[in-house]
């Protein structure tokens, strides 16, 4: 398959499948986005409503209106964002909910920094498709929130009340451990500063996109191996010995993106360097000849295969094939869009993404739509292919 052809399969991909999928999913009645869609393809018109996904899918179709230009996707961005102002936004202590109720009732009322980064970049990049000036004095305030209430001297403090009393960093944590840092919730935030730098330009933004970047350099980073340490304590100490690729590849290249706008050269082609090195590894240790394996916890390697993964996979090595033209990178990234439509995307009519297949490509009784699975990762591996060999 050639360059051209791979865009073209992709962009089909993205206003046949993906697009059509997640506007079907738009709840005229009480607003936002229906929350919940079980593996038989029920749509659950009751389910809670989780900010992350509002957030992504505002951030989608305001991606999809900047790139393509389709007049139906800024409508679609617009829904979006009308709920995410009227009722996730807590208007009497600033900051976004983690979940409401399907009709818009406020549930769990924590603030955690994953879903400011979030808002943050949905609502920077709607802004840019509509110029809506409310979109973007919140986008300014939940930058302000995370600089002020959040920031610590080694990174961000990542769960709080709904006050910004800080608590557990439970809902970031996994595998037993409860993580004070998550290079996750980091990730999001270098991502979201990144896209709000990139659409205002303005010197405190700078900034801080700096700072979380030498973050990464110095202290996220596990220098020489390739990886990033996952869940760790307030040092960045590691808690556990985990390596996730998908986030590797997903972060080489944010990290790349970000450094297309440091004005400090040493520090550009250091991140450059890193982010090579990091894609350089993964298609070594994780590309097993047509995809991405997930996962290694301690000694124990999961070998399933995972929707966001797979899509991340493929903007890491066509990224890395744009920085070195190495035709390995361009094989490795054909080769998992062809194991995508293959095993991933669900060939039953009205649905989309199967969340995950097993060792054996069997599909995996897992939810088609929830709080995590949304139009973020495999909608922006279509636009970034789309703008990228345009």
């Amino acid at each position: 398959m050639d360059i051209t052809r791979f865009k073209e399969d992709l962009k089909a991909h993205l206003e046949e499948k993906i697009i059509p999928f997640w506007q079907s999913l738009k709840d005229d009645e009480f607003g936002g986005y229906y929350g919940y869609m079980d593996f038989n393809l029920n749509i659950h018109r009751k389910a809670q409503k989780g900010c992350i996904l509002n957030s992504r899918i505002l951030w989608f179709f305001s991606a999809c209106y900047n790139i393509l230009k389709n007049e139906k996707c800024k409508e679609l961005a617009s829904h979006a964002f009308e709920f995410l102002k009227n009722k996730f936004w807590d208007k009497d202590y600033d900051g976004l909910f983690w979940s409401v109720s399907h009709e818009g009732k406020p549930l769990d009322m924590t603030k955690h920094v994953y879903v400011q980064a979030f808002g943050m970049y949905g609502l920077s990049e709607y802004y840019e498709a509509s110029g809506d000036e409310e979109a973007l004095h919140m986008a300014k305030r939940l930058f302000e929130i995370l600089e002020t209430k959040c920031k610590r001297e080694n990174g961000y403090t990542e769960q709080f009340e709904r006050n910004w009393q800080e608590k557990e960093n439970r809902f970031l944590s996994e595998n037993g451990v409860i993580a004070s840092k998550t290079m996750n919730t980091h990730l999001h935030v270098l991502e979201s500063y990144t896209n709000l730098y990139r659409v205002l330009k303005l010197d405190d933004v700078y900034e801080a996109l700096e700072w979380i970047v030498r973050l990464f350099v110095d202290k996220i980073y596990k220098k020489g191996t390739g990886h990033f340490k996952v869940f760790c304590d307030d040092n960045w100490n590691e808690l556990i010995k985990a390596v996730s690729y998908g986030h590797d590849i997903e972060a080489s290249w944010l990290l790349d993106q970000a450094a297309k706008y440091l004005k400090d050269e040493k520090l550009k082609e250091e991140v450059e360097k890193l982010a090579l090195e990091v894609a350089q590894i993964t298609l070594k240790e994780a590309f097993d000849g047509q995809s991405l394996i997930n996962e290694m916890i301690e000694d124990r390697i999961d070998r399933s295969k995972i929707w966001w993964v797979e899509a991340e996979t493929v903007v890491g090595f066509f990224n890395a094939y744009q920085k070195t033209k190495e035709e390995k990178y361009l094989v490795a990234a054909i080769k998992t869009w062809e194991f995508i439509k293959e095993h991933l995307v669900d060939r039953r009519k009205n649905s989309e993404w199967l969340w995950k297949v097993n060792e054996d490509l069997e599909a995996v009784n897992m939810p088609i739509v929830e709080q995590w699975k949304c139009p973020y990762h495999n909608g922006r591996m279509c636009l970034e292919i789309i703008k990228r060999v345009d």
